[in-house]
Order: structure tokens, then sequence, then C-alpha cells
């Protein structure tokens, strides 16, 4: 079927508007009113002539081939499909007046995309849309079918909550038509996951992220950014829907290895998330006796490189989540903390006062990149005193970055050191005497002679200034001396030469950590990867704290700077987070490392208790002073 989209905000073609008057008989079926449009069809209702049935009747509103074939392959797929969350194809065929049809039943609902238009929806209903319709994709993949096209206009909600997924026509299975002519602009919406195309690899992620969009744009009421911009949490419209942030942003990761495989653990998840707004629902639901659910996340670091990170660690942080996933580990953890505290601060049996309603473990990860450039400056000409010897000029002039250098170990620096192109020298006259090997002196302007005065007595006793010559100085009495730029050898040494030089640079980064969170991070943290790696290496672009370190060192050599080595260091250390209510009020903490060091908010801490030894500190203080002043 084509998309549900049913409103009136793409006026029919020409032949597809008809008057209800002229709309009377379809083959088996008599139309009434029109009640809609969709992306391919204009839809009336009607009723099937010989049951009296009541159904709904989607006409196809364009004559283009690519149209007709999509028309037919939703046709196609729907009806051999059978699943409570996917609309049912009842008939479909071809009439000789009003062309292609397809016929469902009639169902009172609306688009999810007009019920969103009022803002966003119950997060309850979201769920309970998201669990049918991601029910109905898992079904679907499991048949080899892929929809492609999950967006609100193609999911129908009844008053009743029930939804139904529609619109197969860009659908991939293995009699699919060639779509590869088709627009972009008709297949791709602000729901697609980045990677989708009709022509390329099909993938049960693609689907997953769109319904993670669907999500975002349901308990949001916004629509999605593009791929990779930060989706605006949902924390900040309603606290309680904190949790879900997570969620979303694995459904709607821009790797398709990060993302959920499956939309039956997306409903899992999403109802631990939704469990506080399930409770205290008045609905008789079966999820309103469920018990609170431990969850080990994968980071995107061991999906993509976790045959190479340290197997002990990983071993170890797992053996660690499963002992505090189990029954009652958590509250046993966090008395025994209690009892460690001086002075009593923190509460007595805290493991017994809270109320557990989410627990998820994982690794969190920290990044050291160690880089080394090297830098080769544009070649400049530079001349000096040509002393003789062999040149050996080259045809043609090497490229500046298969010149050899001096030989160093992978991870160190140089200093700035200028290198000859081989095969640039050349022997040229020297400009200042043309080849000459002498100047003019300019001491006496090349006369040979400079006149100078002295004071000598006449015969009659008087004193007078006397003019006499000499020979030059500087010249020796030539009027010329040795050219000084060549000196004297009438040519000169040409070459090109640039400056080499190696530095290095050390980049940071760490996976999400909460401020509270941080110190105790960093003090857990134990080395699990070291090698040398290579920066242009698509697998290390899937790592999103990684991706934005590369980014930056391929660009921070500076100018005429290439990257030669990096040396990728990364770091781990195991965390759970616990999120639980103590006197009905939401709070959250994290036990952190091997140590299990509990870091969380003022809920933990015995404030009376605080309260009290500041006062009788601030008494003994008052009495000390009184004291002394006495």
């Amino acid at each position: 079927m084509s998309a549900n989209v049913r409103s009136t905000t793409k006026p029919p073609s020409p032949g597809a508007t008809r008057s209800t008057a002229e709309m009377r008989e379809l083959t088996n079926y008599r139309l009434s009113e029109r009640i809609g449009q969709e992306e391919l069809a204009t839809v009336y209702r009607g009723v099937h002539l010989t049951l009296d049935r009541p159904v709904e009747v989607h006409l196809l509103r364009r004559t283009d081939w690519i149209s007709s074939s999509r028309f037919q392959l939703a046709a196609r797929l729907a009806a051999r499909l059978s699943h409570p969350s996917i609309l049912q194809v009842i008939d479909a065929g071809h009439d000789e007046h009003y062309g292609d049809y397809i016929v469902t039943p009639q169902i009172e609902s609306q688009p999810l995309s007009g019920v969103l238009a009022a803002g966003p929806i119950d997060p309850l209903l979201a769920l309970r849309i998201t669990s049918q319709v991601g029910a109905a994709l898992d079904y679907l993949h499991d048949q080899g079918i892929y929809h492609r096209d999950v967006r609100p206009e193609n999911i129908l909600v009844t008053p009743q909550g029930v939804a139904y997924l529609t619109n197969f026509s860009l659908a991939h299975s293995p009699d699919t038509p060639d779509l590869s002519k088709l627009d972009e602009a008709d297949f791709l919406t602000p729901y697609s996951a980045p990677e989708q195309t009709l022509t390329g690899k099909v993938r049960r992620e693609s689907d997953l992220y769109s319904l993670g969009a669907v999500l975002y744009h349901a308990l949001s009421g916004q629509v999605p950014p593009a791929p990779g911009q930060a989706l605006r949490s949902l924390a900040e419209r309603d606290a309680a829907l904190g949790g879900v942030d997570r969620i979303l942003r694995k459904l709607m990761a821009v790797e398709p290895n990060q993302r959920f495989t499956s939309a039956e653990q997306v409903t899992t998840v999403l109802r631990q998330a939704l469990r506080r707004q399930i409770d205290s629902s008045t609905d008789d639901m079966e999820e309103s006796r469920w018990e609170a659910i431990a969850e080990w996340l994968e980071n995107p670091v061991e999906s993509v490189i976790g045959e190479m990170l340290d197997h002990e660690f990983q071993s170890k942080s797992r053996a660690r989540a499963d002992a505090l996933h189990r029954s009652g580990a958590i509250r046993r953890v966090l008395d025994r903390w209690s009892r460690q505290a001086p002075l009593k601060l923190r509460k007595t049996a805290f493991g017994q006062l809270i109320q557990p309603e989410q627990i998820v473990s994982y690794n969190l990860y920290a990044y050291e990149l160690k880089v080394y450039y090297e830098t080769r400056t544009t070649p400049q000409t530079r001349e000096h005193v040509h002393k003789g010897g062999t040149l050996n000029p080259s045809a043609a002039e090497p490229e500046l970055w298969t010149i050899a250098v001096p030989e160093t170990d992978t991870f160190s620096e140089a200093p700035a050191e200028p290198i000859v192109i081989p095969g640039s020298q050349k022997v040229v006259g020297c400009t200042e005497c043309n080849g000459s090997t002498f100047i003019p002196c300019k001491s006496c302007g090349t006369k040979g002679v400079i006149e100078k005065t002295r004071r000598v007595k006449d015969a009659d006793g008087t004193n007078k200034t006397e003019t006499y010559s000499e020979n030059c100085p500087t010249c020796r009495g030539y009027g010329k001396i040795p050219c000084p730029r060549c000196e004297g050898t009438g040519q000169m040494l040409q070459e090109k030469v640039f400056t080499w030089s190696r530095h290095g640079r050390v980049f940071f980064n760490e996976d999400d950590v909460a401020p509270y969170q941080k110190l105790a991070v960093q003090t857990q943290l134990q080395e699990v990867f070291r090698r040398e790696i290579d920066a242009f290496e698509a697998r290390w672009y899937q790592i999103a704290p990684l991706k934005e370190m590369l980014e930056a060192a391929i660009n921070g050599g500076g100018q005429d700077a290439r990257l030669i080595a990096t040396e990728l260091i990364i770091r781990g250390v195991p965390l759970t987070e616990v999120d639980y209510k103590l006197k009905e009020k939401s709070h959250s903490l994290a036990l952190i490392g091997f140590k299990d060091e509990v870091r969380g908010d003022l809920a933990l801490y015995d404030l009376e208790r605080i309260t009290l030894y500041v006062m009788v500190g601030v008494m003994f203080l008052t009495l000390l002073i009184m004291f002394f002043i006495h």
C-alpha cells in the first residue's frame, strides 16, 4: 500500500479527482466519499457488493511505471503477510476505468503523523505503538523483508491505541522491482537511516533507526534532526524520560553496528525505562507486574575492536556485572558501603532503603592518541659559493615527500634542519660580478689610488695643507677586488632546499561521564589497548570519541605537515548505573570500577547527622573563642 497520509496537502492529479456522483462502482465494490490522499493513491470508503462489507479502496493516482511498480509491490507483499500489526490487504486488481486499486479493511484510525500534529503523546501510548510496530518489523525481517519507509505517515493508530504498519511500496524483498530510478526525495525522509539507499545493502538496523526516529518524534513532538546531530534530551521536557535518551542515542547511532539488532530488544529496554510510568498507570496492563531488569550495554568500542581489547579486562568486567545483576546484590553492596563510612555520615543500611528500578552495566573508556607529524616546507632556492666537486643533475626533480630524510625512531622528535633536494644543484654565474670574478673597488672608484691630505711647512715656516695620492689599501692599486659573493670564482652553486622536522602531539578524549563520576573513573582506569594504528583506517571512525580525535589530529600538524605515526592507548573502567526510588523520589547512583566505588547525590548521606555534627562543631569553636577572649 502507499503511504497513509490522509490529508489534502498534495493535490491529486487531474485524473484522480472525481466527484462522488461519478464514483459509483469499481469491480465488485461501490465507492462513496473520499476520505484521504496518500503518496501514491486516493482513498475512498467503499462496500463490497456481494459481502456488504465496509472497506477502504486505494486508487493509484500516478501513471508512471515506477509508481505503478511500487503500488503493485505494496499489494503483493501486504497480501501475503499475516501479522496483527500489519494492515491487511484483502483484495487488489485493475479496473478498466479507474486503473490499479488496493482494498483494505475499514478501520477507525488516523495516521500517527496526524496524532503528532497536536504535539508529543503520552509515553505509554508511545510504548504501545513502538512495541506493536517493532513486532511487525521483527516479523518482516524474519521473512527477509525490509520496510525502508517507517515514518509516522505509514503508521495507523486507532482510538484504542492499536497500531498498524502500512505502505510497503519501498520495501525490499526477493521480488522487489528495480527502484534505482526513483528520486531521493521520494524515498529519503527525516526518519531514514543515514546509510539507506535503494541500491545498496539492506539491513534491519536501518528500519530500527527509523523506528527510533518515530519514537523520538512521538515523545519530543519534534521531527528528528539530521543523522549525527545531537538529539534534544527528553529529560528537558519530562525528567521521567531521562532513561529513554540513552535508548534513542543507541537506536539512532550513525553507524548501523552500534544500534540494537532487533525491535524486541528495543521494546524490552524501553519498558524498563518507562517502568515508573507503567506502575503509576491506572490501566490493567501486564507491564505493571514487571520486575526491575538488569542490562548489559556493549560499548561501541567493543563492537568495533572487541577482539583487540584486553581479554582479561573484558572477562572481569562481565563477571562483575553478572554478580551485581543478581537478586539482592546491589542492596548488599550498598549496605556494606554504608557501614564503612567514618562517623556514620552515610545512611544506615542504605541498600534496604531503596527500590532499584533499573540496573545498567557497561564499560567506559578513555582515549589517548599520540601522533607524530613530519614537516617539509615548500622548497626554496638558495645559492652559495661553488667549491668544486661532482654534481649529479636529475632529469626530473623528485616529489617532495619521496625524498629521503634522516632516519629516526617512529615515535621521536627531530629539530628543524635544511635538506637539499637531490639533483637540484647546478652551477650558475655570479650575479654580483657577472662571472668576471672581480667587482669595482668602491673605496677608490676603480682608480687604484686614493687622495689624502697632510699638513706641511713651507720654506718660510708657514703651515699649509698638501694633497697627495697613494695606492688604495682595499684593492692595492688594482681598482678592483675579488667578488665577495662568489669569493672570486665567478660562479655559484644553486640548489633547492626544504626544512625538515618532526614533532609530536597528544590528544585526549573519553566516553560521556557524569561530573560526579569523573574523579572515581579517572583513578580506576586501566590500560586495555596500546598499539600503532593507521589513522585513516575506516574502523576507527566508527568510535565517536576517537573519530573526533583523529579528525583533529589529521588537521593539527600545521602548515606543510603530514601525520606519519599514530599510537592509540585505550583505558577502561567498568561502571554500573542504578536508577532507584527513595521515599517516592527518583535518584541515580553509580558503582565505579572493580572497587565498586559509590557515587551519587546527597540522598546517599545522613543529612540530619551531618547537620548535627556541624552544629556541635560550631558550638565547640564558639566556646573555644570565648575561652581565649576571657
